[in-house]
């Protein structure tokens, strides 16, 4: 919707001449009169909007950058979870390794023992 050209101001203080035959000039007057109160009414409030709406662009743009760096720690924290599982496992397979070399020196001592006893 296009901005209206006369504000509330103008209606105020213009001056409208006198013609006869023409209205009622205190008809006239008591109908801007209304017009002059809600078009400041409107004013108003579409500056109280303004305020609002520049504070909330405020707000959205800090928590923009509050989400822009909690999305970088979440990359940095899940690359090092992924570094983490990665030692995890390998710590895993040496200990399995662990047990496989155990398992085979008690069963080179078995065949040791049994050759020694032969």
């Amino acid at each position: 919707m296009k901005k209206p050209n006369i504000l509330a101001e103008e209606i105020l203080y213009e001056k409208i001449p006198k013609e006869f035959p023409g209205y009622k000039i205190e008809s006239v007057d008591s109908l801007l009169d209304k017009i002059i109160v809600q078009m400041k009414y409107y004013e108003e409030e579409l500056e109280q909007l303004n305020k609002v709406l520049e504070e909330k662009n405020k707000t959205i743009a800090e928590l923009e950058q509050k989400a822009s760096t909690y999305q970088g720690m979440a990359i940095s924290k899940s690359a090092e979870l992924d570094k983490l599982t990665k030692v995890h496992l390998s710590n895993s397979d040496f200990v399995k390794q662990a047990k496989q070399i155990d398992t085979l020196e008690k069963t080179m001592k078995l065949i040791l023992e049994k050759l020694e006893n032969k």
